[in-house]
């Protein structure tokens, strides 16, 4: 019943998607605003470093570009896949983990002190290591100087928020891995009208795809505009 009283229009949750990306070298996105961090990482490749440190927001493509170090790890080894181990870092700080190549994901640890002596015990068996985490990695030390110390002398792959041309790519990778066919115009759209962050970007793309099945149309342009239209600004800040 039509009471007088203008209803407002419902808020649209902006929310992460869970849906399995594509790791392949040759999809990770490269701009200005990362070019550095991917250098640094294929320069720890060559190098006789031990660890490696990747940090970024999230979403920034940080397990994507360890995927690729790994991959090309595999590559030299001549081993295929294999060689490289992904481990959380609950799986690392147990010892749970010989590998000669670990990569540990989920920074910072739970204990300091056991992830110290983790680092420490793969060092020794001459284990390569690469840790993943958001924030700063002084952070990740939870107060212990030794193990604070040790981080910062870590190389160091920092993936910064993305600049226009590696938002639209991330937009574009997004319905990619989806397999939803957008158009351009869609995207740029939608670059231009959401904040430049990585959980954004990708939120975006989960909210599209859920709106798409749940209407059981193809995404157009209408429906974008109508979709950023219902966002409020604190929903899509990340």
């Amino acid at each position: 019943m039509n009471n007088g009283i203008q209803e407002k229009p419902a808020q649209l949750p902006l929310d992460l998607p869970d849906t399995d990306p594509c790791y392949d070298a040759s999809r990770f996105s490269r701009s200005e605003s990362n070019e550095v961090a991917w250098r640094a990482a294929h320069a720890w490749l060559r190098s006789d470093e031990p660890a490696l440190i990747i940090c970024g927001p999230r979403g920034a493509g940080k397990t994507h570009l360890a995927h690729v170090i790994a991959d090309a790890i595999d590559a030299a080894a001549g081993s295929g896949p294999g060689s490289a181990m992904f481990v959380s870092e609950a799986v690392f700080c147990a010892g749970a983990a010989p590998a000669p190549f670990l990569i540990v994901d989920g920074l910072p640890p739970a204990s300091a002190h056991g992830f110290l002596e983790a680092c420490e015990t793969a060092a020794a068996r001459g284990a390569r290591m690469v840790f993943i985490g958001s924030g700063r990695p002084s952070d990740w030390a939870l107060g212990l100087k030794d193990l604070r110390t040790r981080l910062e002398a870590m190389p160091r792959a920092a993936l910064d928020e993305p600049d226009e041309a590696l938002i639209r790519a991330v937009i574009a990778k997004g319905f990619a891995d989806r397999q939803l066919r957008v158009t351009g115009r869609i995207v740029d759209y939608a670059a231009a009208r959401l904040p430049r962050t990585f959980a954004a970007a990708h939120a975006f793309v989960a909210l599209a795809d859920r709106k798409a099945l749940q209407e059981g149309r193809k995404i157009t342009l209408p429906m974008v505009q109508n979709l950023l239209d219902n966002l409020s600004e604190g929903a899509i800040k990340a």
